[in-house]
Order: structure tokens, then sequence, then C-alpha cells
């Protein structure tokens, strides 16, 4: 099987709740610092580099690196930022599989998948909703006969 990346729309997602979160932060920050001039510029200019380091080099390197495959009847998991991370679940040792949507993902189309197996639990964050239907069908289809 080939293997599937995450769509750009999680990328844009993730970027939006960054700056949600950023935001909320700096709003926080000017309620409760506002009279300390030094610690208030100085918290503003850390979220303000974290925000750009969250938007512009850790979501987008994320979202590149994510990649899942089926291969030899195992699911493959291909992720991490600045390591590579190779997680293999036994497509027989899955118990369930639950597809999650919170509201937020809704507009962009997007699913999570949450894979409960013996012994661990693995979390396909932001898959397009038909890969995620997919997968979760592939793997009940595959229990049902097995």
């Amino acid at each position: 099987m080939k293997k599937n990346v995450l769509p750009h729309r999680s990328l844009v997602l993730w970027q939006l709740r960054a700056a949600v979160i950023t935001f909320l932060a700096a709003f926080l920050l000017t309620l409760l610092l506002s009279d300390f001039h030094f610690w208030y510029r100085l918290s503003l200019m850390l979220t303000g580099i974290l925000f750009l380091f969250f938007f512009c080099v850790y979501y987008p390197l994320k979202r590149i690196k994510f990649t899942f495959f089926l291969h030899d009847g195992q699911l493959i998991v291909d992720c991490g930022v600045f390591y590579n991370r190779r997680r293999v679940i036994p497509l027989d040792n899955i118990q369930y599989v639950t597809t999650l949507r919170t509201p937020d993902m809704l507009p962009f189309g997007l699913s999570s998948v949450m894979i409960h197996s013996v012994g661990t639990s693995l979390y396909l964050p932001c898959l397009s909703f038909a890969d995620a239907q997919n997968l979760q069908e592939y793997c009940v289809r595959r229990k049902k006969r097995g």
C-alpha cells in the first residue's frame, strides 16, 4: 500500500490552533503584567517567538514527516519532528478503532483515529475523513474475518 501523508488542511488547522492559543496568551499576559513593563515585554516577545517556531518550523515538519501505511498485515506509522520514530502494530493485535472529530476539524473535513491494540494505543491526528473511515473499516473487516 502506498504511504499516506497528512492533508494540507491539517497544517492549516494546527496553525490556526497555534494562532488562537498565542493570541489568548498575549491577551492574558496583557491583563496580568501590563504594570510591569520589563516582564510584560519579555513575556510577549517569548510568546511571539514560540508562535513563530510552531507556525513556521514545528507544524510543517510534523506534517511532512508523518506517514502511515499498511504492509504485510501491519500498520506502520513513521513520525517525529526532530528525530524519526517508527511504530508498528500488527493488524491481528488491534482490538478496536475509534474515530474522533472535534468541532474545529469539521469545517476542514478532518478526523483523528485512535487505534487500541494489545499493550498499546496509537493516535493518528488530522487524517482526511475518507482515510479515517477507510482505515477503520479495513481494521473492522480484518478483525471479523480473522
